[in-house]
């Protein structure tokens, strides 16, 4: 177990499965959950394609490590 877990500014990691509800030039939404895109990112699919995304969470900011298409 990590000894930072819970500890303000740690990091979270996460995969979200699901439809893309929302394209935005800054973030996407898949499901109902916002995922911001990093610097220079875009996100190349269409609303309605089925998403996989890992992401990380700091601070309560969920950014977009990995996009692909299930």
């Amino acid at each position: 177990m990590d000894s930072k877990a819970g500890a303000s500014g740690s990091q979270l990691h996460g995969l979200i499965i699901g439809p893309l509800r929302e394209l935005h030039a800054d973030r996407i939404v898949v499901a109902d959950r916002p995922l911001f895109l990093r610097d220079g990112e875009a996100c190349r699919y269409v609303v309605g394609v089925v998403l996989e995304v890992s992401y990380t969470e700091v601070n309560g900011r969920a950014c977009v490590n990995k996009i692909t298409r299930r």
